[in-house]
């Protein structure tokens, strides 16, 4: 069967192409940003549950099982006047933001999952669309760096998101100003720079690969025992990164007692080094470092955060924890997608960038039921969150040693063998 790849299609990676990229990702982030530390108040409203809380939560990783994988094989195929990618992100965008300015004003729990289901299923489709743009847009080499930006443009918006809109303070818009702020950013900082970036997509080339089904679609991806190993440890990684990501916010409210505003100045602090480490920190591991090591010393930091983390006792050393994760967080999230684009034969990177989603949403889900039922049997105490991320964190640490980084040694072995001729 006759089936359709992307053609390469680099372009110079100069400021505006860096922009597009960085304003989109930042739309999605600020999205998550919701999802992991507001969605949850909205939810206690009208459940004490922190079993049911967590699974609702879960909601968003649950639907990427199905809209990853689809958007992945789909936008490899298809053309539209908007581009490829582009099209779903133009869609969907719109339909996320109508999404969020309705939750804060859902009347009964059965809306709000409602309107839940619908903005993580489509919010899952967005996010289907990202790395595949990154692979087909950027080179290799600038990706790492692509990514850096990225992370930077987002956690600026974060910082300020977290300090100064979580509770929305004695503004118009009171505790509703962060879904108004997600909604406006999917509107115009996703949707409206992706009619750009479809511009900059090409039309899909014919290539012959057998028929695609189920198993062959997991079969691509997990024939390279190197690629698979990289799944697994992405797979652990965002198990131990959700954990903390989705549930701080109720640590910080329901164990230490701090109020809504409280926890946003002390959690913004999250944000805050990726501010001044995410491109430096993209640049730094492109030139000086295998990849697997670098994730490894990230993994490090995250445990050590995790510790602190749990021995907290007020806003100032939640902080402190928030400094920490954050500081290994960021080497994870500028490295993995860009490290994984290099292991991925091009006629199918959609198709394996889903695969590589579908990891990262397991770690998600599992992270939110398995963390939210031991809380949920333990008391409701979420204390438990910490030394749950640190035993993930270190199982990834495990994973991911094993993994080479074949440009940084064919780097190695040119650099060598350069020395030895002069």
């Amino acid at each position: 069967m006759s089936t359709t790849a992307a053609a390469p299609t680099y372009k110079k990676s100069g400021p505006l192409l860096f922009l597009a990229f960085s304003s989109m990702w930042t739309g999605l982030v600020i999205t998550e940003f919701v999802s992991n530390n507001v969605l949850s108040w909205e939810i206690k409203k009208f459940t004490e549950n922190a079993f049911i809380i967590s699974f609702l939560l879960s909601l968003n990783p649950a639907f990427g099982f199905i809209a990853n994988p689809i958007i992945g094989i789909i936008s490899d195929r298809i053309w539209t006047p908007v581009g490829r990618r582009a099209f779903f992100l133009i869609v969907g965008a719109p339909i996320v933001a109508i999404c969020l300015i309705l939750i804060p004003h859902a009347q009964s729990l059965f809306l709000l999952i409602s309107l839940i289901f619908i903005y993580q299923i489509v919010q899952d489709i967005l996010w289907g669309s990202d790395h595949p743009l990154l692979a087909d847009l950027v080179k290799p080499e600038m990706r790492t760096k692509m990514v850096g930006t990225m992370n930077t443009c987002s956690q600026i918006a974060g910082f300020f998101f977290l300090r100064y809109a979580m509770d929305g303070g004695d503004n118009f818009f009171g505790t509703n100003l962060p879904f108004y702020i997600a909604a406006a950013a999917q509107a115009f900082m996703v949707g409206a720079v992706a009619v750009y970036i479809g511009r900059l997509e090409k039309p899909p080339v014919k290539t012959d690969r057998p028929k695609l089904t189920i198993k062959r679609y997991f079969k691509d991806a997990f024939a390279d025992p190197i690629r698979g190993r990289y799944l697994t440890m992405v797979f652990s990684a965002s198990f131990s990164l959700s954990v903390i990501q989705g549930l701080a916010s109720l640590y910080a409210v329901e164990t230490l007692l701090l109020s809504r505003a409280e926890f946003g100045q002390a959690w913004s602090y999250f944000s805050l080094i990726p501010i001044f480490f995410a491109f430096a920190a993209g640049w730094a591991v492109e030139r000086f470092l295998p990849k697997p090591l670098a994730l490894a010393i990230g993994f490090s930091v995250m445990a050590g955060g995790s510790i602190v983390g749990y021995f907290s006792t007020g806003q100032n050393s939640l902080s402190l924890a928030a400094v920490v994760i954050s500081a290994g967080t960021v080497v994870f999230q500028v490295t993995y997608k860009a490290f994984y684009t290099e292991f991925l034969p091009r006629d199918i990177i959609g198709q394996l960038s889903g695969v590589l989603n579908i990891c990262y949403a397991l770690g998600r889900l599992l992270a939110y039921w398995i963390a939210g039922g031991i809380i949920y049997l333990l008391g409701n105490d979420y204390s438990y969150i910490w030394p749950i991320s640190a035993v993930a964190s270190i199982i990834s640490i495990i994973i991911v040693l094993g993994i080479p980084d074949p440009r940084y040694n064919q780097r190695k072995k040119q650099a060598a063998e350069a020395a030895a001729a002069n």
